[in-house]
């Protein structure tokens, strides 16, 4: 979300939910969260620190949905309960020259008299968090850092960066000749709050204007004149909706009105906040769509190279096989020659009746004593080889015609756009915003664990994932606690924690949950500061240990690799 987008959706909620108490909170996946302010309407406020998708906006998506989708009893929300649960919102105030937004709410002290506690939203790139603060003191964040400073200190302004309210001419100019008379580019270095979006718009404008002029515009446009919330996309929203997976999908969010995206279709809306729930909501089903899309297309690749493989095992067993009427023809000659073949240091020498000359051919022994062994170990040779033809055959047809099925299902996805033709091919998916509940075993009422040493997550699919703390808590998480059919994960050639993802069921996991438990595995280890980490993963049986190791220190019979962003991936349960 741009900074000026960001101030103009701030005043408008300032507006709504000042003097508000705040109601339920839910948090949703490991980065969002959904605050009721019990507004008269009935929306909710959703703060999303997602890097990939900033947030800050009212939505009218149902309330039953939301309760469906998220949880309550993070230890991140029981805080926020604790601590702000049910207080009046006495001010909503954004930093000027940052993605910054507080919220302070009047809470009533243990000894008389009011507090001020509080919520401190930072949507400032891979940074972004929510902190709950006392006095300035953190008392809980949204996403944990491993050095999380204990006071609160916010962001200083930009030191090589110019106010673009006080900016004069002469050096605006300056620094748009400092980079090559590149306006769009000028700005967003070297001017305040310019975002990619707000710096394109003022190019624009400035071929028209001048660059000046164009710049005191488009401030006032901003600032002092009342909004004109748009949505600009690459076709009407109504085509978009029902094409959610186009390939031309194009969809920009903004306050004003955009010069640089005349040519597209442009949506009015009574305020900013519905415009970017118009907007947030299409990118949720878009991202949603293309997940499910995805994971299907990897489960149909992964069929066809299996698929594929077994052609190739077939083809090759039945290339094996041809020599079925060599070794019969052996076992013939050797009865023919029952009485009168030689043995030799390799085989029996046999008259080819077979041959109009009738010459002396050696005949391989096969390790046989006789010919009579012989011969028998050669008729059962070729009877198997004849049944093997015969069976390859009979699957040979059904494997290629699934393989053609299989190619034409992963080009026919490529196409898809639609959730309704996702669907028909096989690809209906929760959306990532759900959650599904852990698999368990059957039969058996699992009682809530207390496991010490370890860090416990929950995977976007609901699986299980446990992280070592120290050496000799990887070893009891790796040879106490996990079991023989669950994923074991480790940063290679880096020291770090052991990673257990549990799978009770002992079914395939989907790849989603694998990924989250790799990432884990980076981010504990000690490349985690690396921008891609390499991640051995197996079946805990693979994985032993020999006298002598230290502590934490492991051997792997088998394992495959997987590469991965190190990050604290799926929700945090203790």
């Amino acid at each position: 979300m741009e900074n000026f987008t960001l101030q103009v959706m701030t005043t408008e909620l300032e507006a709504l939910l000042a003097g508000r108490r705040l109601g339920k909170v839910y948090q949703l996946g490991a980065t969002r969260l959904a605050l009721d302010f019990r507004l008269p309407d009935g929306r909710w406020l959703i703060v999303s620190t997602d890097p990939q998708q900033l947030a800050l906006y009212l939505t009218s998506r149902a309330v039953r949905r939301l309760e469906e989708e998220a949880r309550s009893d993070t230890a991140f929300v029981s805080l926020i309960k604790k601590h702000v649960g049910s207080a009046r919102l006495a001010s909503l105030s954004k930093l000027g020259y940052d993605r910054v937004v507080r919220f302070d709410f009047t809470v009533e002290g243990e000894t008389g008299g009011s507090l001020t506690r509080t919520l401190v939203v930072e949507l400032t790139g891979r940074a972004a968090n929510v902190l709950l603060l006392d006095q300035g003191r953190v008392l809980a964040a949204l996403r944990e850092r491993k050095e999380q400073p204990e006071m609160y200190r916010e962001p200083e302004p930009p030191a090589d960066k110019e106010d673009p309210f006080f900016c004069t001419r002469e050096r605006l100019e300056e620094m748009i000749a400092a980079h090559g008379g590149d306006v769009a580019e000028a700005a967003k270095r070297r001017l305040i709050g310019f975002g990619p979006l707000d710096a394109r718009e003022l190019a624009s404008r400035a071929q028209r204007t001048g660059v000046f002029t164009a710049l005191k515009r488009l401030l006032d446009d901003l600032f002092l004149q009342p909004p004109e919330p748009r949505l600009y996309s690459s076709a009407p929203l109504d085509e978009l909706r029902s094409e959610i997976g186009r390939a031309d999908f194009a969809l920009t969010l903004s306050p004003i009105k955009l010069e640089h995206l005349s040519d597209q279709v442009a949506t009015s809306f009574a305020t900013t906040n519905e415009a970017a729930d118009a907007y947030f909501t299409l990118l949720d089903e878009r991202r949603g769509l293309l997940a499910d899309r995805q994971r299907l297309e990897s489960a149909l690749n992964s069929r066809l190279k299996k698929q594929r493989g077994l052609l190739a095992n077939l083809r090759r067993e039945r290339e094996g096989f041809a020599k079925a009427e060599g070794y019969q023809r052996y076992g013939e000659l050797l009865l023919a020659n029952l009485h009168q073949a030689a043995k030799t240091e390799h085989g029996f020498l046999v008259t080819d009746f077979y041959d109009a000359a009738q010459p002396t051919v050696e005949v391989p022994a096969a390790d046989k004593p006789t010919a009579q062994a012989a011969a028998e170990h050669y008729f059962k040779l070729a009877r198997k080889a004849r049944h093997g033809i015969q069976a390859i055959g009979e699957r040979l047809p059904g494997v290629e015609r699934e393989i053609a099925q299989l190619e034409g299902k992963i080009a026919w996805l490529l196409t898809i756009t639609r959730r309704e033709q996702l669907e028909a091919l096989g690809g209906r998916a929760p959306l990532p915003a759900q959650r599904q509940q852990a698999p368990q075993a059957t039969g058996k009422k699992v009682k809530e664990e207390r496991l010490s040493g370890v860090r416990r997550y929950c995977s976007s699919d609901g699986y299980e994932i446990l992280v070592g703390r120290t050496d000799r808590d990887n070893d009891t998480l790796t040879f106490r606690i996990a079991k023989s059919f669950d994923l074991w994960f480790h940063a290679a050639d880096y020291p770090g924690s052991h990673v257990v993802l549990r799978n009770p069921r002992r079914q395939p996991v989907p790849p989603r949950a694998i990924i989250e438990a790799a990432q884990l595995a980076a981010k504990f280890s000690q490349a985690r500061t690396d921008s891609r980490v390499a991640v051995n993963y197996c079946e805990r049986k693979f994985v032993t240990k020999l006298k002598g190791f230290a502590p934490g220190q492991v051997r792997l019979s088998s394992f495959k690799t997987v590469l991965v962003e190190p990050r604290e991936a799926g929700e945090r349960i203790v």
